[in-house]
């Protein structure tokens, strides 16, 4: 789910950024089929996430939203991720998120044919509706939340979630902590 996060993170081979961007939907064994490097990105993808579980700040970020949205608050958390690196961005890296975002898709785009299962069909639309630029915003983090809760068996309503976001005191707090973890997932 977060999207922009796992590609900001991936090595700058075309391989790294599709197994990065793929690890959420290519569930169990890793197939022998795929190149090495877009297994390797995936692995990666892997272990980001196991760390990102097991991080302190990432405990208590969720601890924040887990009262009114119980096992969901995993999912809001990583968009909220992706919020605060989109917002941000410059931050943790030298090119502008929209840069970024070129030099992404330029890498991957003359790959394609290699994306694995969903992400074959899911990488276009996220690249040509804008999805990843769209995190900078409330409404783009609202759409990308009720587009979540529409995939989910229960279609739970998580678009109100935003509020966090919204609440100046909340928003300081989350930001605080993402930016504790993020400052250490970076070195992983």
């Amino acid at each position: 789910m977060n999207y922009l996060a796992h590609l900001f993170l991936a090595g700058p081979s075309a391989e790294s950024l599709i197994g990065n961007l793929a690890g959420d939907f290519v569930k169990g064994r890793i197939s022998d089929d795929l190149p090495a490097g877009i297994a390797e990105g995936i692995r990666h993808h892997r272990h980001v996430d196991a760390f990102t579980d097991s991080h302190p700040s990432v405990a208590a970020f969720r601890r924040v939203l887990i009262p009114e949205y119980g096992h969901y608050s995993r999912v809001i958390a990583d968009v909220f991720f992706d919020h605060f690196l989109a917002t941000d961005f410059t931050r943790y890296s030298p090119e502008p998120l929209d840069a970024f975002l070129t030099r992404v898709y330029a890498t991957i785009d003359p790959h394609v044919d290699q994306l694995p299962g969903r992400l074959r069909i899911v990488y276009p639309r996220m690249r040509d509706e804008g999805w990843l630029e769209s995190y900078q915003t409330i409404d783009g983090i609202r759409m990308a939340l009720s587009g979540i809760s529409h995939r989910l068996s229960r279609h739970p309503q998580l678009a109100p979630a935003v509020h966090f976001l919204v609440d100046r005191d909340t928003r300081t707090e989350l930001e605080r902590l993402f930016e504790q973890f993020f400052s250490d997932v970076m070195t992983q």
